[in-house]
């Protein structure tokens, strides 16, 4: 970690470093300069608590997503929705990898002071439909050590709890508090993608938002425009957050439709 960098983070935990550096950052990009993308600028927008949970996190684990899943402007998307989304509740991640994602989600938990993130994989390597990648040998054949070690160096190991299984088959065994987001990021087949969505949609607690991510394979983007726009359980809204991101809502159940 560079000297600057361990003076950033410290700096943009406290209200006023915050401030001042989101002012200054801000004024530099309206004359032109750190235009290229670069997630902890691109963070100074959010309010200071919810910056200042990032900067402890980053000051644990690189904020670069590395051997993530997800890229960096969808990791900041997701995090926000999980900050603001205005209902309580859990949150539950299929498809956790080695726990980039998660870091983020529980983090976000700590912001709001409630919740905990459900973290549900085989963690025995992706799979897509029953055909499962050979990347998890990378990993030594089980990504949950690392999974492990990435939320507890995170310093969010107390608000993560592994369930490790297919996705599908852990629906019926789920322990935790009706969710305020479900991420849906596991098997990306239609029938995986289609599967996650009903067996987990009861377990999102009324006014939830569904996310879906990876809206650019092509059987995601078939099922979300072929049966969840048309779903009278969910409004489409926020909609498409990120190009590669989807979030809908779960109505309440006397909620009328069109």
């Amino acid at each position: 970690m560079s000297v600057v960098t361990r003076m950033y983070y410290p700096v943009c935990r406290s209200r006023m470093g915050h401030a001042i550096v989101r002012a200054t950052v801000g004024g530099v990009r309206r004359m032109g300069g750190l235009q290229n993308p670069y997630l902890p600028f691109d963070a100074l927008s959010m309010e200071y608590p919810a910056y200042a949970g990032l900067a402890t996190l980053w000051s644990r684990i690189h904020w670069s997503t590395g051997d993530g899943m997800m890229p960096q402007d969808e990791l900041l998307a997701v995090y926000r929705l999980a900050v603001e989304w205005p209902v309580d509740g859990d949150i539950i991640e299929l498809g956790a990898w080695i726990g980039l994602t998660t870091s983020y989600l529980a983090t976000a938990c700590r912001v709001r002071g409630s919740g905990k993130v459900w973290a549900v994989d085989t963690f025995a390597g992706t799979m897509e439909g029953d055909r499962q990648y050979s990347s998890v040998e990378h990993h030594g054949g089980s990504t949950l050590p690392e999974f492990r070690g990435r939320v507890d160096r995170a310093g969010v190991a107390d608000l993560v709890e592994a369930l490790p299984g297919r996705t599908r088959e852990m629906a019926d065994a789920y322990p935790g508090r009706p969710a305020r987001l479900l991420l849906i990021d596991a098997d990306h087949s239609y029938a995986g993608v289609r599967d996650d969505f009903n067996r987990w949609l009861p377990h999102v607690a009324p006014g939830g938002v569904i996310v879906f991510h990876d809206y650019r394979f092509p059987d995601v983007a078939r099922f979300i425009n072929q049966e969840v726009v048309f779903d009278s359980r969910v409004a489409f809204s926020p909609g498409i957050i990120r190009p590669n991101l989807v979030a809908v809502t779960k109505r309440p159940p006397d909620d009328s439709t069109e």
